[in-house]
């Protein structure tokens, strides 16, 4: 993966573009573990859009009272989210060999 990702996203009818580092990424994984989820994911948006998109993306994603709208964050970074990882390799758990599942088998009929 590169360093830098430049991540093109449309919302509603306004095209933005975000530049995602894996550091601004990791934040965002980092605060979602420590319950922040909303918050954590307008940040990375809010930080990592193009400077000059910045007001229209907050008038999008506020409401009144300044409180980000979840729904609309969490699909933004959604599409952020599979764009940034789509080049890394996938990881899978492997079945156990068929000597360790015979004998797991004999076990659990003792």
């Amino acid at each position: 993966m590169s360093e830098a990702q430049v991540i093109a996203v449309t919302i509603g009818t306004e095209n933005f573009e975000f530049t995602v580092t894996n550091r601004e990424y990791n934040k965002f994984v980092d605060s979602m573990a420590g319950g922040k989820v909303t918050m954590g994911a307008y940040n990375l948006l809010s930080n990592t859009v193009k400077q000059e998109q910045h007001a229209t993306l907050k008038s999008m994603l506020v409401d009144g009272n300044n409180n980000p709208k979840s729904t609309l964050v969490m699909e933004a970074v959604g599409v952020i989210t599979e764009d940034f990882t789509s080049d890394l390799p996938k990881v899978v758990k492997m079945r156990a060999s068929s000597a360790n599942s015979s004998k797991e088998t004999d076990l659990s009929n003792s």
